[in-house]
This record gives structure tokens, C-alpha cells and sequence, in this order.
């Protein structure tokens, strides 16, 4: 496992990880120019990107820059205050192209030469009933197959979404502004998604999420239908 000094403080991957999750980064335009046609880092937030540090450990990779550009103009400011961290955007941690390798670096100094998944086509591909992959699932580290919102959140709707949830801001705006709920997800486009996700994108984990009901059984019947569908 390797060892970092941050502000005089030896760490090791497991911590820096922690810190980069936790504060995001700020990614060079040349990151993507350079990376993006050969690897599976995607400029959209919403896609899962990741770096993987030189001993393996992976670590989610959340532009700060970019993606709060992103996230301004979709949601209002109302919204981006219930996710509790408008007021510490700010990231000692850049991402930048060096000798032609990814590099990490930390208020300017070098940590760690990193890497970034296989390439693949997931956020490009559609279901069977035309059901874009982006927006509706993600590749989380390099094994995971996660679906964000399979159904609305009736609780964010109603004004009391989770403070940590993008999904439930998004639900609180579209209600208060009258406009309707996303459909839930079909389960048969929840197997097509996680069909692709096993034969051709590396994946072998599931992680599915849906909103909360203010009945348990509709939540329920939820998880059932998603669950036992399979892909013909």
C-alpha cells in the first residue's frame, strides 16, 4: 500500500481515497482530450468516473470544476444548498497530464501516477425500448453495475429529500415546479442494462436503488419485479 504526505501528515491509498471522495478534484481539459477516446473517463457527471492509483486502489473521480458547472445550470440554488456542500466546492486535489500519463496532484505537488479503467461503450448504449444506459445506471470502480433512482422518491417530491441524494433534489425541483415524476424504471430495461454491464463491460456486482414510498408494499413490489426479471 503506498504512503503520502499531506500537509506533513503521512497517509496511506486508503486515506487518500477517502479525501479525494470526499473532496472531489478539479481535472484538467487536456485530462479528457487526452484519456477520454481510450479509457472509460466520461466529461458527463452523469457518468461514474474513476482514477486508480499506482497500488490499484480505486477511487471515485468527481470533477469539481466541470461539474458544478453542470449542476448549477440544472437545479436550482435552493436545491444545491440541500446537498450541503455549495459552501466547500473548493479542492486542494488537480488532476493533469504529465510526460503523457495521468498525474495527482495535491495543492500542486506531485502524489501518484494513476490510471483509468478499460474503455467501453455503457454510457453510449440504449435498451431494447430505447432507454439510454447515461442517466439511468452507472459503472462504479470497475465491477460495479449501480442504477442511481430506479423509481421516483414520493418523500423528495414532497419537499423532505435525503441532504446527500442528487437524485431527490432533482425530484423536490421537478415537483415544486409542477412539472411530473420520471416513470420508473422497467425491469426489463433494468436486465438489458445489467446484461451488457456483465458480457461486455467488466461488471459482476449489482447495486440497485429506488426512491422510498410512503407505502412499504409499492416499494416492495418494486424490488421484486426488478430483481426477478431476467434478460431472454
Amino acid at each position: 500500500m503506498n504512503r503520502y504526505n499531506i500537509d506533513g501528515l503521512e497517509i496511506d491509498s486508503i486515506d487518500l481515497k477517502c479525501l479525494i471522495v470526499s473532496g472531489g478534484m478539479k481535472v484538467d481539459k487536456d485530462v479528457y482530450k487526452r484519456f477520454s477516446p481510450v479509457s472509460r473517463l466520461n466529461i458527463s457527471p452523469l457518468a461514474c468516473n474513476c482514477i486508480i492509483l499506482s497500488d490499484g486502489t480505486i477511487a471515485q473521480m468527481t470533477d469539481m470544476g466541470f461539474h458544478l458547472r453542470y449542476l448549477t445550470g440544472m437545479l436550482s440554488w435552493d436545491n444545491l444548498k440541500l446537498l450541503k456542500y455549495a459552501s466547500q466546492l473548493e479542492t486542494p486535489f488537480s488532476l493533469k497530464v504529465v510526460d503523457e500519463k495521468p498525474a495527482l496532484f495535491y495543492k500542486d505537488a506531485f502524489l501518484d501516477a494513476v490510471s483509468f479503467p478499460a474503455h467501453t461503450d455503457f454510457y453510449k448504449k440504449k435498451t431494447a425500448s430505447g432507454l439510454p444506459f447515461i442517466g439511468n445506471a452507472v459503472i462504479q470502480g470497475v465491477n460495479w453495475v449501480a442504477f442511481q433512482c430506479l423509481w421516483p422518491c414520493e418523500y423528495a417530491a414532497a419537499g423532505k429529500p435525503c441532504d446527500f441524494c442528487f437524485s431527490g433534489a432533482d425530484f423536490q425541483n421537478l415537483a415544486s415546479k409542477g412539472k411530473p415524476l420520471p416513470k420508473a424504471v422497467s425491469p426489463s430495461d433494468v436486465a438489458d442494462i445489467v446484461s451488457y454491464a456483465i458480457q461486455s463491460a467488466g461488471c459482476d456486482s449489482v447495486q440497485i436503488t429506488g426512491g422510498s414510498t410512503f407505502n412499504g408494499r409499492a416499494e416492495e413490489e418494486h424490488i421484486i419485479n426488478v430483481s426477478s426479471t431476467k434478460k431472454e
